[in-house]
């Protein structure tokens, strides 16, 4: 059996044609498949304000000087995340404010998110981890009653949706990433949505040094001495490149979601009947898009190890942040239900890439693990 990759990446002989084109053509940098990118984003969202960026990282550094956060501000996230999310807090000299999940479970907790309200609370970034998405209807009512900016982080969620609408267009601010692993690959990249035009222009100027583009070169090509910097940003636009390897993805986004989607249902399936493990899931009203099959497992790092000795992809996906101490947050806050998905969370494939064979050979390996567990 081939080995069962936990991510793969996409490629396809249209996206290798644009990739030539743009390095035929020179403007590798700057041009028109950027722009284009973009509004492809926004018909897909269902959404008017899409701003195309270096990488996710950067996107929530825009959101967080848009909506000017810094030094003493706290956002409010789960430490259970990638470092490409948080790392934008402590750069830009703020605090995270730690808040747990719900119990077995990867959905951030409302009560202990209320709990953690202050005064110097500026913005919820909300992780929709792994594509699963929580109780979103509950989270935006209380950002809108305590004033508080909703980023949601749908790094890898593109596709999801809550109630029908696409995840990405709830909050104040929405970021996705284009990193070789997501949905849509750009190789790197990422995109900030802004509910408002006014932050989506400012946000386009700061993405390149604070420079206005329509202002700044005069008729001779020369950098105009008149167009004044009021504001500086500074180099974080998706590339044309980037943009050329991603847009022709969204043709056949939903075909592949949907093929997702079927893999995860066959691995419920086959795995019921295994007591040690439990199928994380979403709130009953999202249909979520399965970046990977999160599983709570009690004996995790058991099946972890058998699963890589068969060649399967299976990762504990994210360590808890908050252990770093880089964030300058002197004590670490006692999050039960993260120290617990922590020790028990697997993630598994169940991507567009893997046929049915892929799918039983991963749900075969967790039934026989669980069968020499009983043996014992």
């Amino acid at each position: 059996m081939k080995p069962v990759p936990l991510f793969k990446v996409l490629s396809s002989p249209v996206v290798e044609a644009n990739v030539i084109d743009v390095l035929r053509s020179g403007q590798i940098a700057a041009g028109p498949f950027v722009a284009n990118f973009e509004r492809r984003l926004e018909t897909y969202l269902g959404v008017e304000h899409a701003v195309a960026t270096s990488d996710m990282t950067s996107a929530i550094k825009l959101a967080f000087r848009i909506c000017d956060v810094g030094a003493g501000d706290e956002i409010l996230t789960t430490p259970f995340a990638c470092l490409s999310t948080n790392s934008a807090i402590a750069a830009v000299g703020a605090k995270p404010k730690w808040v747990d999940v719900e119990e077995n479970s990867v959905s951030i907790d409302i009560e202990d998110l209320k709990s953690k309200i202050t005064s110097n609370t500026r913005a919820l970034l909300l992780y929709h981890v792994a594509g699963y998405i929580g109780p979103l209807d509950q989270i935006v009512a209380l950002c809108k009653h305590h004033n508080i900016v909703l980023i949601e982080d749908c790094n890898n969620a593109l596709g999801s949706t809550f109630n029908g609408q696409k995840v990405g267009s709830f909050g104040d601010f929405a970021i996705f990433s284009f990193y070789p692993n997501r949905q849509i690959s750009c190789g790197e990249g990422g995109s900030l949505i802004c509910r408002r035009k006014k932050d989506k222009d400012r946000a386009i100027k700061l993405r390149r040094f604070g420079i206005d583009q329509s202002s700044f070169r005069d008729s001779s090509g020369e950098i105009n001495p008149l167009s004044d910097i009021a504001e500086i940003g500074s180099s974080d636009t998706m590339s044309n490149l980037s943009a050329a390897m991603g847009i022709s993805q969204f043709d056949d986004l939903d075909d592949r979601i949907y093929l997702t989607r079927k893999n995860k249902a066959r691995l419920d399936l086959a795995l019921q009947n295994c007591p040690n493990i439990t199928m994380l899931t979403s709130s009953k009203k999202s249909n979520s898009v399965f970046w990977v099959m999160l599983l709570w497992v009690k004996n995790r790092d058991s099946l972890m190890s058998y699963l890589k000795s068969k060649d399967i992809g299976a990762s504990k996906l994210h360590h808890r942040n908050d252990d770093y101490s880089g964030f300058g947050v002197e004590s670490r806050e006692q999050l039960r239900n993260i120290k617990m998905l922590q020790e028990h969370v697997l993630a598994v494939p169940c991507g567009w890439w893997l046929n049915d064979e892929d799918v039983d050979y991963i749900s075969d390996a967790c039934n026989m693990w669980q069968r020499s567990l009983n043996s014992i």
